[in-house]
């Protein structure tokens, strides 16, 4: 997938999860699925996933290589850096997500808010990507703490897919645990 599809999946995607939350009423946004996390929760999540990757794009090529190294093998496509990640998912049951994307709940009344800065930050993140040649992609590294070391098109095919996995889980979590 070239540079500009990405961008332009990354706004679709991230346009899509902000209309299915603004869709959402004040109480399903608030509420908690069980022992799932609330839609809230969910955006959350997501916008402290995000924040990492737009910063790094706005970061010097010399400053990503000193702490991530270069790539050490080609880029995995799209459908394979997703199956992946739900093999990883499977595989790490036990695993401890880090604190800093540990989410907070998010009150009803700041749902648009947050959305708005998810939107901002994906717009940042869009900004930053358009100066990175389209091969620079493959040759730098960022580190994911699920996956490892990523590609910089690897963690772009991560952001896209990953907003879809949340988005899915919270009309499955709401479906599951009806009021």
């Amino acid at each position: 997938m070239k540079k500009q599809e990405i961008m332009r999946l990354l706004v679709e995607n991230h346009q899509t999860f902000t209309t299915t939350l603004n869709a959402l009423s004040d109480e399903d946004f608030i509420r908690r699925p069980g022992t799932k996390w609330t839609a809230g929760q969910q955006l959350d999540h997501i916008l402290k996933s995000v924040v990492p990757v737009a910063k790094a794009f706005h970061s010097p090529l010399e400053v990503l290589e000193s702490k991530f190294g270069l790539s050490e093998k080609p880029s995995r496509s799209y459908p394979q850096l997703v199956d992946d990640y739900l093999l990883v998912l499977q595989k790490l049951k036990d695993f401890v997500l880090p604190e800093r994307f540990v989410p907070h709940p998010i009150s009803a009344e700041n749902k648009s808010t947050k959305l708005e800065e998810l939107n901002r930050t994906i717009s940042l993140l869009n900004k930053g990507l358009q100066h990175f040649e389209e091969e620079t992609l493959d040759t730098h590294s960022i580190f994911h703490p699920a996956m490892g070391k990523l590609s910089l098109r690897e963690i772009l095919y991560f952001t896209i897919y990953h907003v879809n996995h949340h988005e899915k889980q919270i009309q499955k979590n709401l479906n599951d645990h009806p009021v």
